[in-house]
């Protein structure tokens, strides 16, 4: 069964640029590597762009286990934990409908 989940957390102000390239790169491994990540949205607050939040959509508990063993989420982690103001904030959710147009 799909799993939704999200990661919410905010930055330091002069880490912003710094994060955002890492993002960059962790979203284009997901996209090349990661097939049983069906979904991953890393989103910048508008109007407060030191917060940042991530939704992503896992073929099941093992396609989380694969994703969480990867290089780039221990890349993303080494960079992103110490710039965090705090920990981040993670969720699980069941799904109750999606729509997908967006082909960005």
């Amino acid at each position: 069964m799909p799993v939704c989940m999200t990661a919410r957390y905010q930055v330091a102000p002069e880490r912003v640029e710094e994060c955002k390239r890492t993002i960059e790169d962790f979203v284009k491994y997901i996209r090349i590597n990661e097939p049983t990540t069906l979904f991953y949205m890393a989103n910048q607050e508008m109007g407060r762009p030191t917060r940042f939040l991530h939704t992503m959509i896992f073929e099941n508990e093992e396609a989380i286990a694969i994703h969480q063993k990867s290089p780039a989420t221990k890349r993303f982690v080494d960079m992103i934990y110490p710039a965090a103001l705090e920990p981040l904030e993670f969720n699980q959710y069941y799904i109750l409908g999606v729509k997908n147009e967006y082909k960005g």
